[in-house]
């Protein structure tokens, strides 16, 4: 506190204070005898710039040399032997210049020393508030730096999660195709690799534009055409209102992916997807045929896509029933800050 740059600001108002204090007060004086006002005010002014230089000194020069105690206690033990120093000069100066009944005695040492230390008492006070107040701002960042480095790291982790899921299911896929058909297998091939080029791309990303969302999602379906052919019926219709706004990456990807890989489908009893805009959001609908037994998961998915919205303050909606399975996820504005911002 002692080097804020309006000290002298602090210095003049508590020398006013002190000074009407006195000269309101009976009780309260420098000296046995009073000070003519004009002396008084002189007086009050060098023992409040002495005490306050006193501290700054301490403040920047003695207390990074101790670390036995706290700095705060090692500030006003040390303070309080200059307060003894100060008041025994002031009262030397006085004696000097003024003479009786100001002369160098104990009781006039003692009544400037007992101001002196009534107002020391008080800076230092105000001085621990200052100090706390800026050590509980600096944990306050500290712990606002964690938390947004903490949020970014999960919401990097979720990211993640996605490209060795899709990759595992892909060249499952893949493996699949090259003992039934090799051209289908090339083709295959060839549009997993500008996926992937997508998925890497955005990887970092919390949000994108829907509209290259359904880019991506239109190189995905071309995919799936390629193994199920007309077994999986995909419809997607989305307003070019829609298309400007933004949804966390590939989350369109992994609602198909979850329909492929929940379903059974053949060309006598295909599934249908439709993937439609909707008031705030977009809606992924697919007629439901559960397998019996359920494909190995690395539990991801759904719970993947809920979590990345929540760091958005945003819900997933799901909705079934025996027909139908039916998810409606947000979409974001475009003005919307992300969570490095």
């Amino acid at each position: 506190m002692f080097k804020h740059k309006n000290k002298y600001w602090y210095v003049l108002g508590i020398v006013i204070y002190s000074f009407l204090n006195i000269m309101v007060l009976n009780g309260d004086r420098l000296y046995a005898a009073r000070l003519p006002f004009h002396y008084l005010l002189l007086v009050i002014g060098f023992l409040c710039s002495m005490l306050w230089l006193a501290n700054y000194l301490i403040e920047q020069y003695l207390i990074v040399r101790i670390q036995v105690v706290h700095q705060l206690i090692s500030q006003f033990i040390l303070s309080v032997f200059l307060v003894i120093l100060i008041a025994s000069v002031s009262v030397l100066v006085t004696s000097k210049l003024l003479g009786q009944p100001f002369n160098f005695i104990q009781q006039n040492i003692l009544l400037t020393a007992g101001f002196l230390f009534r107002v020391n008492l008080f800076l230092n006070t105000v001085n621990a508030v200052y100090y706390f107040n800026i050590r509980y701002r600096e944990k306050e960042l500290e712990a606002e730096k964690l938390k947004t480095s903490t949020i970014s790291a999960r919401f990097e982790a979720l990211n993640n999660q996605v490209n060795p899921h899709f990759l595992f299911n892909s060249l499952n896929t893949l493996s699949t195709l090259i003992h039934s058909d090799v051209d289908k297998a090339d083709s295959f091939l060839q549009k997993l690799s500008e996926i992937y080029r997508y998925m890497l791309r955005t990887r970092s990303e919390e949000l994108v534009l829907l509209e290259e969302e359904l880019q991506f999602l239109k190189q995905y379906i071309e995919l799936l055409s390629i193994r199920f052919g007309s077994s999986l019926n995909i419809y997607a219709e989305i307003s070019e209102e829609h298309q400007c706004k933004l949804v966390p990456p590939t989350v369109l990807q992994l609602l198909l992916e979850n329909v492929v890989k929940h379903n059974y489908f053949t060309e006598a009893s295909p599934v249908d997807v439709s993937i439609i805009s909707n008031g705030e959001g977009i809606i992924i609908k697919n007629t439901l045929q559960k397998k019996r037994t359920k494909e190995s998961s690395f539990g991801i998915g759904l719970q993947n896509i809920t979590e990345r919205y929540g760091f958005f303050d945003r819900q997933v909606k799901v909705e079934e029933d025996d027909e139908i399975f039916k998810v409606c996820i947000p979409v974001i504005p475009n003005n919307y800050e992300t969570i490095d911002s």
